[in-house]
């Protein structure tokens, strides 16, 4: 089990002039809404919707483990040596703290994930943890600069795509 921390809490707040409030909740309500897609996307397997997710030199980092960067590198967690070895996964995201500064944000989100394996429902493997994000805003809205993965727990079956550093670009 490996426990990190972010180097700052994400303490949001809010501006007072009205107009700017507003601005602020469509933001925060927009960075909130990218974290669910996320989520969403990792579990529909819409590798190429979790890839437009992110900057161009976006970077996924799982700990110290995993660094993943660029659309070509990302696109690789879709491979059979990432999430694709599961049966299916599932990826609650919660507790969703925003910072905006400008055209700049940062996030902290809880995960709960599981991934199923072959053999059924009962045969699965856990993590939880959270995401600390970076974001920049583009033209197309907001969009991940860095997502970084502290795994605090695992249950049930290793998580090979996480557990050791993987080769995911390595075929089976």
């Amino acid at each position: 089990m490996t426990t990190t921390s972010s180097p700052t809490p994400i303490r949001p707040s809010a501006p007072t002039d009205p107009v700017d409030q507003l601005a602020w909740l469509v933001d925060r309500a927009r960075i909130s809404d990218l974290l669910v897609e996320f989520a969403r996307t990792l579990d529909d397997r819409d590798w190429q919707g979790n890839t437009a997710l992110y900057m161009p030199d976006g970077i996924f980092m799982v700990g110290d483990v995993l660094r993943l960067q660029g659309h070509a590198q990302l696109a690789m967690t879709g491979s059979e040596r990432g999430l694709a070895q599961y049966h299916g996964t599932w990826h609650a995201s919660s507790n969703h703290a925003i910072q905006i500064d400008g055209d700049t944000a940062r996030t902290r989100s809880y995960l709960i994930g599981v991934h199923l394996l072959a053999g059924g429902t009962t045969h699965h493997a856990d993590g939880g943890g959270w995401y600390d994000c970076t974001l920049q805003r583009t033209a197309d809205g907001w969009r991940f600069t860095t997502v970084r993965l502290h795994e605090v727990w695992h249950a049930g079956q290793a998580l090979p795509h996480v557990s050791a550093k993987p080769d995911l670009a390595a075929t089976p």
